[in-house]
């Protein structure tokens, strides 16, 4: 069996999983820095107040509302347990216990360290999602295709820092310096006159503003001739008018989602943008952070965890690589969405 190796043993495997660094850079985490915390039901105390506050929290078992204070508790509990598997089938096995040649052994060995690391940029890629939810949608809005689970909320976010554009950006006749001057003040508006740290975007998004008229003019001039614009000249105008600097968020994730294939649910993988096209999104500092807490895999420490599993029937060996995480949204106040489609 491969995972009764010493390398694979629970604790040795776990300090493993704890030691890997992140395979990319997460730009939402240094808003939401990570936080230990030992609180069992940490993620639920999030949500009603006890770490920020939240304006409504809504939990659906199988299309059914959960009402249950016991229930959600449960269900935000394994929306926070972020976990993913992989399995060594038969013929993993087989190449293990009978290898034609000892790289073919080495294979199935380095195979296990290879998924691991897949298993633990999951997790990673999940807390990303959960950071990108908050901050960019101010809430939460989770489904679970393999339990029917479904979970949403919204923090309490003031509904005027949710704005939209007049013009929809894609017109190259908008005015989005204008828009994005009313977004700026309206954040300064409700955050005692402090200004944003960065504005975030997607490419789409940027590329309506590298063909926008009011941007030309801005930077060449009335008889500019249709000149092209560069991200640097977008840049320099932003610094020229005070408005923080901008930011592309192409990241995408890869999370199961649910598709009906001739009557039946089928369970695919589906990739995720964490910003959606269309839709500017101002952040200010000290926003929150990642609350990480305990997990029973772990004998109720902090951090990640890794669970090897053996199976028998039919036979089979499982690593679980997981942790417990959730964002604590503390100044909801502190984001402005501008909405420009």
């Amino acid at each position: 069996m491969v995972i009764h190796l010493e390398e694979f043993q629970k604790e040795t495997l776990t300090g493993y999983v704890e030691s890997v660094p992140p395979q990319r850079q997460y730009l939402l985490q240094k808003f939401m820095p990570e936080q230990t915390v030992q609180d069992i039901n940490f993620a639920y105390n999030v949500i009603n107040g006890a770490y920020a506050k939240a304006a409504s929290i809504t939990g659906w078992n199988a299309s059914a509302p959960l009402r249950d204070r016991k229930a959600i508790e449960k269900a935000y509990g394994e929306l926070a347990k972020l976990q993913h598997s992989y399995r060594l089938d038969e013929k993993d096995l087989f190449s293990f216990e009978k290898p034609r040649t000892p790289e073919e052994r080495q294979a199935v060995i380095d195979g296990v360290y290879t998924d691991t690391d897949d298993l633990i940029a999951g997790v990673d890629d999940t807390k990303e999602w959960l950071r990108a939810q908050t901050l960019y949608t101010g809430g939460v809005n989770y489904s679970d295709p393999r339990n029917d689970v479904s979970i949403e909320f919204q923090y309490e976010m003031p509904e005027a820092n949710r704005l939209d554009v007049s013009v929809p950006w894609s017109d190259p006749a908008s005015l989005p310096l204008t828009d994005l001057q009313a977004a700026n003040e309206q954040f300064k508006k409700t955050n005692q006159r402090r200004t944003p740290i960065e504005m975030h975007m997607t490419s789409v998004t940027e590329a309506y503003l590298l063909q926008n008229e009011q941007i030309r003019t801005q930077v060449y001039g009335q008889s500019n001739g249709g000149r092209i614009l560069t991200p640097a000249d977008l840049q320099n105008v932003f610094r020229a008018l005070k408005l923080p600097t901008y930011v592309i968020n192409d990241d995408v994730i890869v999370m199961e989602a649910a598709e009906m294939v001739d009557g039946q649910k089928v369970i695919i993988d589906k990739e995720i943008q964490l910003l959606e096209d269309n839709k500017v999104v101002l952040l200010g500092d000290n926003l929150g952070n990642t609350m990480i807490g305990p997990s029973a895999e772990k004998g109720y420490a902090t951090g990640k965890f890794a669970n090897p599993i053996i199976h028998q029937n039919p036979p089979g060996e499982e690593v679980i690589v997981g942790e417990s995480a959730f964002p604590a949204f503390k100044r909801p106040k502190a984001i402005v969405i501008l909405e420009v489609a």
